[in-house]
């Protein structure tokens, strides 16, 4: 059986960057989830793979350059999501950065930048889809 092509079935991406096993956040400065702390990302452009679209709103959002992403999951959101209410399923490819560079600032949408670890993420309102994939990655910086 053939596999959907993940371009097929996202309607917008999300790029996680690690440096010193902090976070880069970026603080939305429109709604949807306004105020909110999330991993730096926005919709798919036409013709544009959802990987090119995560390195492109990461740099867009931060100023940050990377050069390949990896695909960590997809995240579904829908009306009852209190962080990100939509109006129908919104599919959110969410993808681990490579090799960034850069120094990060707040760019585009964005209304600030923070870079977090998961113990320094309770002061502020970060959306649960983003402490499931940073708890998820914490773990492995513990891991032997």
């Amino acid at each position: 059986m053939d596999q959907i092509p993940l371009s097929a079935t996202v309607d917008g991406v999300s790029a996680v960057c690690i440096r010193d096993k902090a976070f880069l956040l970026v603080e939305r400065g429109r709604e949807p989830s306004k105020g909110w702390l999330a991993f730096p990302g926005g919709r798919r452009e036409d013709g544009e793979t959802p990987e090119e679209a995560a390195i492109r709103e990461l740099h867009e959002e931060t100023g940050i350059t990377a050069t390949a992403v990896t695909y960590l999951t997809t995240v579904t959101f829908d009306y009852s999501t209190p962080e990100f209410p939509a109006p129908k399923p919104f599919r959110l490819a969410v993808f681990l950065v490579q090799d960034s560079t850069g120094e990060a600032v707040a760019a585009d949408d964005a209304a600030a930048v923070h870079w977090l670890k998961l113990e320094e993420m309770s002061a502020f309102d970060v959306t649960e889809s983003v402490l499931d994939v940073v708890s998820e990655l914490a773990g492995r910086f513990n891991s032997p």
